[in-house]
């Protein structure tokens, strides 16, 4: 039973909310390291509704706000890829967001995952940013796509081993669908937004810890490209061990299909 008897930071809100369709702002990609903080951002920092709104698909304002935490900053943590062998990029993400006590005035991570690298780009600004294809922030993970943000992205529990994934499980792919028609936020058991990667991960009561599945991911890029995608580590350190004793540093498997 996958009870929670800790917070691992997603500190988000899910409270239900008024209605109103918004999105955010545009921003460029980069790569780079360290972790940063920033500010979070109240329903006023996004813009109002409008034609970017039906590009960014039925997007409720408040409730995003309440229920994601935007932090209007860009993330400064390392992304970057360990290793690449046969076509599979291993790549390292600091997810961490400050820790528990941080993570509610820390941004995302952005992640390209043709490149391995971070995507420059503050929450608000995801919402209309095509620039990236998974968001990752403790133990939330998302794609760009749907309720999340304007790309065509999606995501899927292949559930079977990275190995045996193929294109034709793509058809089990869909869109972020964080809301209903009315705005009501849609939240897995402990209150986070149900996002595709919702199951990503088993947690251990008795070892008070998550621990990733053994399934890998089917994830359509922002671009449509779809991948594969194994979370292979949530303790991992920037050179690919996997024996730090704080969670939020993730080792991705990642490969083109």
């Amino acid at each position: 039973m996958r009870s929670f008897l800790f917070v691992f930071g997603m500190l988000v809100v899910g409270a239900s909310t008024a209605s109103g369709c918004s999105s955010g702002s545009d921003a460029s990609s980069s790569s780079s390291s360290s972790s940063s903080s920033g500010d979070v951002a109240d329903a006023g920092d996004l813009p109002p509704e409008g034609e970017d709104a039906a590009t960014a698909g039925a997007q409720c304002s408040v409730a995003r706000t309440q229920l994601l935490g935007p932090v209007a900053k860009v993330s400064q943590a390392e992304v970057k890829v360990v290793s690449e062998n046969a076509g599979v990029k291993r790549i390292y993400v600091d997810a961490s967001a400050g820790g528990q006590a941080g993570a509610a005035k820390n941004p995302r991570v952005y992640v390209d995952l043709t490149t391995g690298a971070r995507v420059d780009v503050t929450d608000p600004g995801a919402l209309t940013s095509s620039a990236w294809d998974l968001a990752l922030k403790r133990t939330v993970i998302f794609t760009n796509s749907g309720d999340a943000g304007p790309g065509e992205g999606g995501g899927a529990d292949a559930r079977r081993a990275f190995e045996a994934v193929t294109a034709a499980d793509g058809s089990k792919v869909s869109p972020e669908k964080f809301f209903d028609a009315e705005c009501n936020p849609q939240t897995d058991q402990i209150g986070g937004p149900a996002t595709t990667f919702a199951e990503w991960y088993d947690y251990d009561t008795a070892a008070n810890g998550v621990t990733p599945r053994e399934t890998a991911y089917v994830v359509r890029g922002a671009s449509g490209k779809l991948f594969k995608v194994k979370i292979v580590s949530f303790t991992a350190n920037p050179d690919g061990t996997m024996d730090r004793p704080s969670t939020g540093y993730f080792l991705l498997d990642v490969a083109a299909l």
